[in-house]
C-alpha cells in the first residue's frame, strides 16, 4: 500500500502557499525604500545585473545545499529540492535564524528525509556557509581597508574554530550527542571530507558571485573599478557570514550592513555606501521572493508525495525525472 506523507494534502499545500505570500510581502516591505531609491539612483541595467548575479548565486547555493543533504543519505532531485530549499529561506526574514531550518524539517518530511538529517542538515550548511564567508574575507581582509582590520581582526580567529568544527568525526559526534540529548536516533550516514569540501568550494563560489553584484552596484555609483572588486568581495563576504551567525537577527539585520559600510568607506563615501548595503539587501529580497513563488509552483502540490520506485530497469532514472 502506497504510504501518503501528512504532508500531502491540498490544505496543507494551501497554508504553505499563504505563507509564502504574506512573508515575501512583509520581506518586501521592509526593503521597500532602499529599492525606490536604487532606481532613482542607478541606471536600470545595473540593477538587472546585479538581479540576476543574485539568481545565479542562488543555484549555486541549492546546489550546495543538495550535496549536503546527499552527503548525509538524502540525495533529492532538483525540483523537490528547490522547493524546500527556496521557500524555507523565506523563514530568515522572521526573527530567529531558526525558522528555516524548522521550514526545511517539515517540508523534507515529504520526500521522506529524517527529520534528524534535515536537522543536521541545517546546522552544516550554516557552518559550510559562515566557514567559506570567513575563508574569502581572511583572505581578502589586507584589501578591505585599515578600518575593517581594526573593527574585524577578531574573524580571523573564528577559521581554525570553523574548520575544527567542520571535521568530519568531530561534527559526528557533537552532533550524535546533541540527538540524544533529544532523544533522537544518531545519524546513520556521517558527513565526509568529499561532501563538505565540495560544499565550501560551491559555496565560496557563492560569495564570489554575491561580490561581483556588490561590484556591479558600486561601479554603477562611480566607484573605482579595480580597489572597489575586492572590498565588495571580501566586504559582503564577512558581512553576510557573520550576519548569518548572528541567531536572532532576521537575515542578519543591521550586522551585515554594517559591515559591508565599513568595508567599503575606502572607496565610496559613508552614504553611498550604505546605499549599497541596503540596497542589495533589497535585491537579495526581490530574489528570494522571486524564486521562492517559483518554486513554490512549480509543481501541482508542493506536498506531492514521490513516486515509489519500479522494479523495471529505468527505476532509478525515472525516479530521478
Amino acid at each position: 500500500m502506497k504510504a501518503v506523507p501528512l504532508g500531502a494534502t491540498p490544505l496543507k499545500a494551501a497554508v504553505v502557499a499563504i505563507v509564502v505570500v504574506v512573508v515575501a510581502a512583509y520581506a518586501v516591505h521592509r526593503n521597500w525604500h532602499a529599492l525606490v531609491r536604487g532606481f532613482e539612483e542607478l541606471p536600470l541595467w545595473v540593477l538587472g545585473v546585479a538581479f540576476v548575479l543574485t539568481v545565479l548565486a542562488q543555484g549555486l547555493a541549492l546546489q550546495m545545499w543538495r550535496v549536503v543533504l546527499a552527503d548525509l543519505g538524502s540525495p533529492l532531485p532538483l525540483v523537490p529540492a528547490a522547493r524546500i530549499f527556496y521557500v524555507s529561506q523565506l523563514g530568515k526574514y522572521l526573527p530567529g535564524s531558526l525558522w528555516t531550518i524548522v521550514g526545511q524539517m517539515e517540508l523534507a518530511r515529504v520526500e521522506r528525509v529524517p527529520r534528524r538529517t534535515s536537522l543536521t542538515q541545517g546546522v552544516l550548511v550554516l557552518a559550510i556557509a559562515v566557514g567559506a564567508g570567513v575563508m574569502v574575507s581572511v583572505l581578502l581582509m589586507p584589501f578591505l581597508g585599515q578600518e575593517t582590520l581594526a573593527r574585524y581582526w577578531w574573524a580571523v580567529l573564528l577559521l581554525p574554530l570553523i574548520l575544527v568544527a567542520l571535521h568530519p568525526p568531530v561534527f559526528g559526534r557533537v552532533v550524535n550527542a546533541g540527538l540524544r540529548l533529544l532523544r533522537r536516533e544518531p545519524l546513520e550516514v556521517l558527513p565526509t571530507w568529499r561532501g563538505i569540501g565540495r560544499a565550501l568550494v560551491l559555496q565560496s563560489l557563492v560569495w564570489l558571485v554575491l561580490g561581483v553584484q556588490i561590484w556591479v552596484v558600486v561601479v554603477g555609483l562611480g566607484g573605482d573599478p579595480l580597489p572597489s572588486l575586492l572590498a565588495s568581495v571580501g566586504g559582503y563576504a564577512l558581512g553576510f557570514s557573520l550576519g548569518m551567525a548572528a541567531i536572532g537577527l532576521p537575515a542578519g539585520a543591521g550586522l551585515r550592513e554594517a559591515v559591508l559600510v565599513v568595508a567599503l568607506s575606502g572607496v565610496l563615501t559613508p552614504g553611498l555606501a550604505l546605499l549599497v548595503a541596503l540596497l542589495a539587501r533589497g535585491i537579495a529580497v526581490l530574489a528570494d521572493v522571486g524564486v521562492a513563488l517559483v518554486a513554490a509552483f512549480l509543481t501541482r502540490s508542493v506536498g506531492e508525495p514521490p513516486a515509489e520506485p519500479s522494479t523495471g530497469p529505468t527505476a532509478g532514472h525515472g525516479a530521478a525525472l
